[in-house]
């Protein structure tokens, strides 16, 4: 094979790397800033009063919250969103749990009328998070309860907030890879090097290894009662998620719901849903 040939394969093969990295790193930067949805949907539109609120969490970033109050209790729920979405998104589950508790919601940052211009998955999320609980408890609240949904039931699980007293995690993932591997199961060959470019760039601009966003890796950890649901054929986050959760915790109590795929649990069994969550927290809270 003569000189120029060769140059020609290493000119192809650079050329190739370059666009594999380029068209990798579009995909990092889609995921980690997503569109905003914005909506004027508001407690008010479920007959249920409000104040809207601001938080700040310690990296500097505002949030933005609702606060649903109920004068004749003295515990809350806070309830977090899934991703790219917002905190309207989450306003059935709150209309279930209002009339029993102070319902907290907010905007994880990057998303909603949030601060922030990136979205790290869940990782940092955790800020936002334990800014909700700190307003709470500078309320006076000391028995406080969360529901998350997808990545905000990651994002409680992993928080280890010691503010929390019992956690519902709706359709978490057990470790964001896993999540990844799915996204791209279209690539064939290129999927496994295709995520661990999205794990390389993460790393380089959150900090952090991808790996530690695992739930998994704090399940043994947790103290306080945890309820997770999962929709028997979610085909965003597995079933498979919920079963290793539960393995790393087996203390943690299970509802899996018949025929549901990704966030259609609480539609397909309304009132299961509102007494399994009402009941967890009665006995936790």
């Amino acid at each position: 094979m003569n000189s120029l040939m060769i140059k020609i394969i290493l000119r192809f093969a650079a050329s190739g790397l370059l666009f594999f990295a380029g068209f990798s790193l579009y995909f990092f930067f889609s995921y980690v800033c997503p569109a905003r949805y914005k909506n004027s949907y508001t407690p008010k539109d479920l007959g249920l009063d409000y104040e809207d609120v601001s938080l700040k969490t310690k990296d500097g970033i505002k949030i933005a919250g609702w606060l649903i109050p109920n004068r004749n209790s003295q515990k809350a729920v806070i309830i977090c969103h899934g991703y790219p979405t917002n905190k309207a998104n989450v306003l059935d589950i709150a209309s279930l749990l209002a009339p029993y508790y102070n319902i907290m919601l907010f905007d994880f940052r990057a998303m909603g009328e949030s601060g922030g211009k990136f979205t790290s998955g869940g990782w940092k999320e955790r800020e936002d998070f334990s800014s909700a609980v700190a307003f709470l408890k500078n309320k006076g609240f000391n028995d406080i309860g969360a529901l998350g949904f997808s990545m905000g039931g990651a994002v409680i699980l992993m928080s280890d907030d010691p503010g929390v007293k019992a956690i519902v995690s709706d359709s978490s993932y057990a470790n964001l890879e896993g999540v990844l591997h799915i996204i791209f199961k279209n690539f064939g060959i290129f999927r496994t090097p295709f995520v661990k470019m999205m794990k390389l760039y993460y790393r380089l601009f959150f900090g952090v290894d991808m790996d530690r966003l695992s739930p998994l890796k704090y399940m043994p950890q947790i103290k306080v009662p945890v309820l997770l649901i999962h929709g028997e054929r979610d085909t965003q986050i597995p079933l498979r998620h919920l079963e290793l959760l539960h393995m790393y915790d087996p203390q943690s109590r299970v509802w899996i719901i018949p025929g549901a795929d990704h966030g259609e649990g609480l539609s397909l069994k309304p009132e299961e849903y509102k007494e399994k969550v009402l009941k967890f927290f009665r006995d936790n809270l």
